[in-house]
């Protein structure tokens, strides 16, 4: 079992700042919007302290730290801006997936699990048991990962998997992002795991066999640069039973992720919606699905 130390609710915000900080989440998706939740976060950030603990989606609560990586920074005030598009895939991709099994999702760079507990916040409103396989290599944003499963009460849902994920086995070291966890990356290296920094690199196949996944009903990958590597590896597998129905890559702004997004149209996949840094692509077209 995983656990919260010190315990959650020890670095709740007082009262009227929580008052706020609620407040903001109902604030209107449009600039005006945008611009009251930015205003609300600086107040909030400025007196309290650098660690929070809030009630994110139902069921799913966070221990925060805003200043250091942006995805917590988003989540913490306005998490109705948060990827709503990404998180609106989710949602359906679990309400047109097949009742009578656990819907397996991949969550390949899961930073501290935004996506993951939505995921299981929403199997829980839906009623339907799911399985997500975490996988974030760094050992600070992992321990954060595994301090929100604990106070969310997911961890019977959230498999945390610390290594990372390529085109190949092997092996690499972390390279942080001194202002935003989310940006780290990783580099591989050569040699054995004598030193604590230097972690395995799994491919995507590998990471299902290990874990006994047998197939996969979405998946996000946002692997700083491993991308590409990581899908054409599961690909060129052939194992079809293993492509995910869905698949949410980061594809950046304007033509960066051509690539990318080709890869995965010469594999089967089509373009569900897309937006400002994602692409969402569906190996097999739902219909009711709005394509964008």
């Amino acid at each position: 079992m995983l656990d919260i130390d010190p315990p959650f609710g020890t670095f709740s915000l007082p009262r009227p700042l929580e008052r706020l900080r609620t407040l903001a989440d109902g604030f209107p998706e449009n600039r005006f919007g945008r611009l009251g939740v930015s205003l609300v976060r600086k107040i909030c950030l400025v007196f309290g302290g650098g660690s929070f603990d809030v009630s994110i989606y139902p069921t799913t609560f966070a221990r925060l730290y805003p200043t250091t990586n942006r995805c917590e920074k988003r989540v913490f005030v306005g998490k109705q801006f948060f990827d709503l598009k990404e998180r609106q895939y989710l949602t359906f991709a679990l309400e047109n997936s097949p009742a009578d099994r656990p819907f397996q999702f991949l969550d390949l760079g899961a930073n501290v699990g935004m996506y993951s507990l939505w995921a299981v916040a929403e199997a829980r409103r839906l009623g339907r048991s799911i399985n997500v396989i975490a996988v974030e290599p760094d050992q600070t944003t992992g321990a954060r990962l595994a301090a929100n499963i604990a106070a969310s009460f997911a961890e019977t849902n959230v498999k945390i998997v610390p290594c990372g994920v390529g085109g190949a086995p092997g092996k690499a070291r972390m390279i942080e992002d001194e202002t935003n966890r989310g940006g780290n990356h990783i580099n591989l290296v050569r040699g054995g795991l004598s030193s604590p920094d230097i972690f395995v690199v799994t491919t995507i196949p590998e990471l299902c066999d290990g874990h006994g996944i047998e197939r996969v009903d979405a998946m996000k990958i946002d692997i700083e640069g491993h991308d590409y590597a990581a899908l054409e590896s599961l690909f060129k597998s052939g194992r079809r039973e293993l492509f995910p129905k869905w698949i949410q890559v980061e594809v950046g702004r304007g033509d960066k992720g051509a690539d990318l997004q080709r890869l995965c149209s010469d594999n089967g996949y089509s373009i569900a919606a897309r937006t400002k840094l994602n692409a969402i692509m569906q190996y097999e077209p739902v219909t009711g699905y709005e394509r964008s």
